[in-house]
């Protein structure tokens, strides 16, 4: 009986953190921003991935949501 309970709490906690770990990708995405030298181009494309990574998280798709803010990062070099 305690293994299944286990297991839930461990899914419910991991689903949480991860839901978590998204505004916190977009607040470091937003720190970096005002001083990041990129093209045009890169930051209209920065801008881009990380709205589409705070559409994703609002609704509820926190994969897609943490992939795209990723990208967002690898641009800004971070």
């Amino acid at each position: 009986m305690k293994k299944p309970f286990i297991a839930a709490a461990l899914i419910c906690m991991s689903a949480y953190a991860a839901a978590h770990g998204c505004p916190g990708e977009m607040r470091a995405i937003d720190a970096k921003m005002p001083s990041a030298m990129l093209a045009e181009a890169d930051a209209s494309k920065v801008k881009a991935l990380r709205d589409e990574g705070e559409k994703l998280h609002k609704s509820g798709q926190h994969a897609a949501s943490m992939k795209a803010l990723g990208d967002a990062k690898k641009l800004l070099g971070m």
